[in-house]
């Protein structure tokens, strides 16, 4: 069984002073570690998506992955004005940040998605890429993460790495 928080750097006062920044890119840098996580994280959830949703940027890494290995597909939340309009109308949401609001959108349609993000925070982002997702015609079946740095105490967001 891997340990996979001995695949996780933990970076003090980074981005700012007071904050412990857990760094993954030693976890992605192992193929194998990174398989293994892929393979536990597609174990946590019993109902199968049509859809994999990954939430920019790092949510792509893990979201693509699965839905390749298991072969679903791949949907992007990103933040606004990164998406082509082209001959769809983006779906939008507004959130709360720290210090702000912020913009992410996605492509509306169909089907059953499980929304992906490497790391569970405060939830603010994954709510926000809940509401989008439901406003967006999708039914949502779980949300996944990597890691649950634990300053959220009672969610349902499943996390293979809990702090």
């Amino acid at each position: 069984m891997i340990d996979y928080k001995d695949y996780i750097e933990s970076v003090p006062n980074f981005p700012k002073e007071g904050i412990l920044y857990r760094d993954i890119q030693p976890l992605l840098e192992n193929r194998n570690v990174f398989n293994q996580a892929i393979n536990e994280m597609y174990s946590l959830t019993a109902i199968k998506p049509d859809y994999y949703v990954g939430i920019e940027s790092r949510g792509f890494i893990f979201a693509s992955a699965l839905a390749n290995k298991f072969g679903k597909g791949f949907k992007m939340i990103r933040k606004s004005g990164k998406l082509p309009d082209g001959n769809h109308t983006l779906v939008s949401t507004e959130y709360d940040l720290e210090y702000g609001t912020d913009t992410i959108e996605m492509k509306p349609g169909s089907g059953s998605v499980i929304i992906v993000d490497d790391i569970f925070a405060t939830g603010g982002t994954m709510e926000a890429a809940e509401n989008l997702c439901k406003f967006g015609g999708y039914e949502i079946l779980y949300k996944l993460c990597l890691m649950d740095i634990g300053i959220k105490k009672d969610h349902d967001v499943k996390c293979l790495i809990k702090y």
